[in-house]
């Protein structure tokens, strides 16, 4: 297996990001519980299960991307073809929910942080020694 430096670079920021996903994972369980707290103390039990649930939704969804990237990055890790493509996928996918969620939330540095991490990633991805070792 001869892998080149900018597979590995690519596969370290889809480490990175799949760390990010887990992290921000937990960050949001934190305020599934805060904020459905919150919302039992307003408006009652139902509200708060309500808000709790919708959250820590959100919540699950950033624990699967996560574990999904690190799946995606050992198989980059290892020149997997799927993972060529589903790092690509998940990375389109993210730089599009990003920039809608800035445009929802003002901007938020987190989301130019994980904006960058995905085009730099889908640049990689790009390059052609990365698609000749992947074979795309």
């Amino acid at each position: 297996m001869n892998r080149h430096q900018s597979v590995t670079v690519l596969a370290i920021l889809q480490l990175i990001s799949g760390i990010f996903s887990l992290l921000d994972g937990l960050f949001i369980l934190l305020f599934a519980g805060i904020f459905g707290g919150l919302g039992a103390a307003v408006g009652g039990a139902k509200v708060g299960t309500v808000i709790g649930s919708f959250i820590a939704i959100f919540a699950a969804l950033s624990f699967i991307l996560g574990f999904l990237s690190l799946l995606l990055t050992w198989g980059l890790f290892h020149l997997k073809n799927w993972a060529w493509t589903g790092t690509l996928i998940v990375h389109i996918i993210a730089t599009l929910a990003q920039i809608v969620k800035m445009f929802g939330s003002g901007g938020t540095a987190v989301n130019f942080l994980t904006v960058g991490f995905a085009v730099a990633s889908i640049y990689y991805l790009q390059q052609p020694d990365v698609k000749q070792a992947f074979r795309v």
